[in-house]
């Protein structure tokens, strides 16, 4: 279904339920990370916000699917909503709660997206976090979670909102941008890492669950270009992790 620009290593799994998807990412990314850690001595992981990545978040904080070093381990985010961390749409709270509260990782390790004076002023400093650690926004972090919205969205990169991550003129695209959601957003000022640093990743990790999602999720795996998440190309592999619900009718069962 993927069009001819997808990268060279996509795949999707198909889950029967969200206990099943969670679980099955926990393993995928406990195993990547150790693999990586491997060969070196830091892992960088982009986190996704919203309800989906929650029970993979609580496995991984419980140990389930394998320990991890925390201490080897720094933690970005996607994407943030501008409110305070501790409202209850922040991911920063929910990646706190479900996750950095009951792990034992050091506190210069977590780097979630500032949300301190003006909008602007948080992308450049978000900006200055990511430059202190990677040198371009080709080769970012080591792996990024996903999720994708029923109108094509992923992270805070909505449709008709992509022109501003693409060169012109010879200036550089941002590598943190401020962004606006649609109208029908309770909250639409956002934080969001752009489509290169994105993009930049070693690999990519869609969640998506719910038949809400089904639409949405066929016409990116048709490669329909004016659905943002059809853009996320990262650097060595992309993985979609599905359940039945969100699975499209023509997309074969495992």
């Amino acid at each position: 279904m993927a069009d001819s620009t997808s990268p060279p290593h996509s795949s999707v799994h198909v889950f029967p339920g969200m206990e099943a998807l969670s679980r099955a990412a926990a393993q995928h990314v406990v195993s990547h990370i150790d693999r990586a850690l491997s060969e070196r001595e830091h892992y960088t992981l982009a986190l996704a916000g919203g309800s989906t990545p929650r029970r993979l978040y609580e496995l991984l904080a419980e140990g389930s699917q394998g320990t991890l070093p925390w201490e080897r381990v720094h933690l970005f985010w996607g994407d943030e909503r501008f409110v305070p961390p501790e409202h209850a749409e922040s991911n920063t709270r929910l990646v706190r709660e479900s996750l950095i509260d009951s792990i034992d990782i050091p506190h210069e390790n977590v780097h979630p997206i500032p949300t301190v004076g003006s909008p602007e002023e948080a992308a450049q400093a978000y900006t200055r976090t990511l430059q202190s650690f990677f040198d371009a926004p080709t080769e970012t972090f080591d792996a990024v979670l996903l999720g994708l919205g029923s109108d094509g969205h992923t992270a805070s990169l909505f449709p008709g909102s992509l022109d501003p991550d693409r060169s012109s003129g010879g200036a550089d695209p941002p590598w943190v941008r401020v962004v606006e959601a649609p109208a029908e957003y309770d909250l639409r000022t956002r934080i969001t890492c752009s489509l290169p640093v994105l993009n930049g990743a070693g690999q990519a990790l869609f969640l998506v669950s719910g038949q809400r999602k089904r639409q949405a999720l066929a016409r990116v795996l048709e490669g329909d270009p004016s659905l943002p998440a059809t853009h996320v190309r990262p650097r060595s592999q992309l993985s979609w992790f599905v359940d039945t619900d969100a699975r499209p009718e023509d997309l074969p069962l495992p």
